[in-house]
């Protein structure tokens, strides 16, 4: 990921993003967390999960929880398209 792509996580948390991963997963997410640390070769987004075309992958959506998607995973990110969701 680029230093922008990491820049604009962080300016959306709280915020829905759509990602796209290399599991050709498209998912509408609500970025909680992002963690870009070189020095513990940390880098990931915790989010939680709006929408999927994946869904059956996650648990309960009925109850609010994080999941962890490592920088490498994604693909492309954007701004979550209002007028779907």
């Amino acid at each position: 990921m680029t230093l922008a792509e990491i820049q604009f996580l962080k300016d959306n948390i709280d915020n829905l993003v759509e990602i796209r991963t290399v599991g050709d997963e498209c998912l509408i997410a609500r970025i909680l967390i992002v963690i870009h640390d070189d020095e513990y070769d940390e880098h990931e987004v915790i989010y939680e999960v709006a929408s999927s075309n994946q869904i059956d992958q996650y648990r309960n959506l009925e109850t609010s929880v994080g999941y962890v998607l490592d920088f490498e995973e994604i693909v492309s990110i954007k701004p979550a398209d209002a007028a779907t969701h």
